[in-house]
Protein backbone atom coordinates (compact mmCIF):
# COMPACT_ATOMS: atom_id res chain seq x y z
CA UNK A 1 0.00 0.00 0.00
CA UNK A 2 1.32 3.63 -1.00
CA UNK A 3 1.26 5.81 2.06
CA UNK A 4 2.60 8.87 0.77
CA UNK A 5 -0.31 9.79 -1.29
CA UNK A 6 1.11 10.44 -4.46
CA UNK A 7 3.78 12.51 -2.84
CA UNK A 8 7.03 12.44 -2.58
CA UNK A 9 7.34 13.77 1.10
CA UNK A 10 5.15 11.44 3.28
CA UNK A 11 4.90 14.65 5.49
CA UNK A 12 3.64 17.04 3.07
CA UNK A 13 0.20 17.30 2.48
CA UNK A 14 -0.89 13.86 4.37
CA UNK A 15 -4.18 13.66 5.49
CA UNK A 16 -5.76 11.04 7.98
CA UNK A 17 -7.91 9.61 5.17
CA UNK A 18 -5.14 9.07 2.58
CA UNK A 19 -2.23 8.85 4.23
CA UNK A 20 -1.64 6.87 7.80
CA UNK A 21 1.48 7.79 8.57
CA UNK A 22 1.53 10.42 11.23
CA UNK A 23 3.08 13.55 10.18
CA UNK A 24 4.61 16.00 12.86
CA UNK A 25 3.60 19.06 12.49
CA UNK A 26 4.41 22.71 14.08
CA UNK A 27 2.17 25.75 14.90
CA UNK A 28 0.72 27.52 11.93
CA UNK A 29 2.45 30.52 11.00
CA UNK A 30 1.34 34.19 10.52
CA UNK A 31 -0.07 35.07 7.33
CA UNK A 32 2.03 35.91 4.51
CA UNK A 33 1.09 39.09 2.65
CA UNK A 34 -1.04 39.71 -0.13
CA UNK A 35 0.07 37.99 -3.78
CA UNK A 36 -0.47 40.50 -6.92
CA UNK A 37 -3.40 40.15 -8.87
CA UNK A 38 -4.00 37.49 -11.54
CA UNK A 39 -4.84 37.99 -15.05
CA UNK A 40 -8.43 38.57 -15.46
CA UNK A 41 -10.51 35.08 -16.23
CA UNK A 42 -12.75 34.59 -19.36
CA UNK A 43 -16.30 35.81 -18.87
CA UNK A 44 -18.87 33.76 -17.84
CA UNK A 45 -22.08 32.47 -19.73
CA UNK A 46 -25.28 34.90 -19.59
CA UNK A 47 -27.17 34.92 -16.84
CA UNK A 48 -31.15 33.89 -16.90
CA UNK A 49 -32.75 37.17 -17.13
CA UNK A 50 -34.17 38.53 -14.11
CA UNK A 51 -37.84 39.80 -13.00
CA UNK A 52 -39.03 43.52 -14.48
CA UNK A 53 -38.98 46.12 -12.43
CA UNK A 54 -41.94 48.28 -11.18
CA UNK A 55 -42.02 51.11 -13.88
CA UNK A 56 -41.03 54.66 -12.63
CA UNK A 57 -43.23 57.09 -12.37
CA UNK A 58 -43.82 59.62 -15.49
CA UNK A 59 -41.55 62.77 -15.61
CA UNK A 60 -42.71 65.79 -16.64
CA UNK A 61 -43.22 67.29 -20.00
CA UNK A 62 -40.16 69.02 -21.49
CA UNK A 63 -39.96 72.37 -22.96
CA UNK A 64 -41.57 72.98 -26.35
CA UNK A 65 -38.70 73.11 -28.93
CA UNK A 66 -37.74 75.77 -31.14
CA UNK A 67 -40.12 75.98 -34.36
CA UNK A 68 -38.43 74.50 -37.11
CA UNK A 69 -37.64 76.13 -41.18
CA UNK A 70 -40.42 76.56 -43.14
CA UNK A 71 -40.12 73.57 -45.86
CA UNK A 72 -40.22 74.10 -49.32
CA UNK A 73 -43.44 75.07 -51.03
CA UNK A 74 -45.54 71.77 -52.88
CA UNK A 75 -46.04 71.83 -56.18
CA UNK A 76 -49.49 72.83 -57.60
CA UNK A 77 -51.89 71.11 -57.29
CA UNK A 78 -54.50 70.13 -60.60
CA UNK A 79 -57.25 72.50 -61.19
CA UNK A 80 -60.79 71.31 -59.51
CA UNK A 81 -64.01 70.87 -61.49
CA UNK A 82 -65.76 74.34 -62.57
CA UNK A 83 -68.46 74.59 -60.18
CA UNK A 84 -72.07 75.28 -60.94
CA UNK A 85 -73.08 78.75 -61.00
CA UNK A 86 -74.89 80.31 -58.44
CA UNK A 87 -78.38 82.21 -58.53
CA UNK A 88 -79.11 85.33 -56.31
CA UNK A 89 -82.33 86.62 -55.60
CA UNK A 90 -83.11 89.75 -53.49
CA UNK A 91 -85.73 88.52 -50.96
CA UNK A 92 -87.25 90.45 -48.31
CA UNK A 93 -86.08 94.36 -47.59
CA UNK A 94 -87.66 95.34 -44.43
CA UNK A 95 -86.94 98.78 -42.44
CA UNK A 96 -85.27 98.33 -38.91
CA UNK A 97 -86.02 100.98 -36.11
CA UNK A 98 -84.24 104.15 -36.16
CA UNK A 99 -80.75 103.60 -35.18
CA UNK A 100 -80.21 99.94 -35.15
CA UNK A 101 -77.58 98.05 -37.20
CA UNK A 102 -78.32 97.20 -41.04
CA UNK A 103 -78.16 93.79 -41.61
CA UNK A 104 -78.18 91.54 -44.44
CA UNK A 105 -79.08 87.72 -44.38
CA UNK A 106 -78.43 84.85 -47.10
CA UNK A 107 -80.45 81.83 -46.85
CA UNK A 108 -81.21 79.12 -49.42
CA UNK A 109 -78.92 76.57 -50.50
CA UNK A 110 -76.36 76.45 -53.50
CA UNK A 111 -76.13 77.39 -55.90
CA UNK A 112 -79.38 79.07 -55.62
CA UNK A 113 -79.28 81.67 -52.96
CA UNK A 114 -81.78 84.64 -51.73
CA UNK A 115 -80.03 87.74 -49.82
CA UNK A 116 -82.41 89.74 -47.41
CA UNK A 117 -82.17 93.28 -46.14
CA UNK A 118 -83.20 95.02 -42.81
CA UNK A 119 -81.92 98.92 -43.44
CA UNK A 120 -82.65 101.04 -40.53
CA UNK A 121 -85.22 103.91 -40.83
CA UNK A 122 -83.00 107.70 -40.98
CA UNK A 123 -83.92 110.20 -38.45
CA UNK A 124 -86.99 112.62 -38.77
CA UNK A 125 -85.50 115.69 -40.57
CA UNK A 126 -86.24 119.37 -39.82
CA UNK A 127 -89.41 121.18 -41.03
CA UNK A 128 -88.59 123.33 -44.04
CA UNK A 129 -89.42 126.37 -44.83
CA UNK A 130 -92.73 127.63 -45.83
CA UNK A 131 -93.39 127.30 -49.70
CA UNK A 132 -94.70 129.70 -52.09
CA UNK A 133 -98.80 130.13 -52.49
CA UNK A 134 -99.45 127.96 -54.78
CA UNK A 135 -102.09 128.85 -58.01
CA UNK A 136 -105.92 129.97 -57.31
CA UNK A 137 -108.05 126.41 -58.11
CA UNK A 138 -110.50 126.41 -60.42
CA UNK A 139 -114.05 127.53 -59.72
CA UNK A 140 -116.74 125.25 -58.04
CA UNK A 141 -119.80 124.37 -58.97
CA UNK A 142 -122.79 123.63 -56.23
CA UNK A 143 -126.24 122.66 -56.36
CA UNK A 144 -128.98 124.84 -54.51
CA UNK A 145 -130.77 122.62 -51.55
CA UNK A 146 -134.02 123.14 -50.02
CA UNK A 147 -133.90 122.30 -46.31
CA UNK A 148 -137.35 122.01 -44.30
CA UNK A 149 -137.11 123.63 -40.38
CA UNK A 150 -139.52 122.04 -38.17
CA UNK A 151 -138.99 124.33 -35.37
CA UNK A 152 -136.98 127.38 -34.51
CA UNK A 153 -136.34 128.09 -30.83
CA UNK A 154 -134.63 131.67 -30.08
CA UNK A 155 -133.60 132.28 -26.95
CA UNK A 156 -133.09 135.85 -25.45
CA UNK A 157 -129.43 136.11 -24.12
CA UNK A 158 -129.86 139.49 -23.59
CA UNK A 159 -129.41 140.67 -19.80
Amino acid sequence: MNNYCGNFDPCNNCCDTCCPIVCNKGATGATGPQGPQGPMGPTGPQGVQGLQGVPGPVGATGATGATGVTGATGATGATGATGATPTIAIGTVTTGTPGSSAAVTITGTAPNYIINFTIPQGPTGTVGSIGATGPTGATGTHKKRTIMIKSITIQNQLK
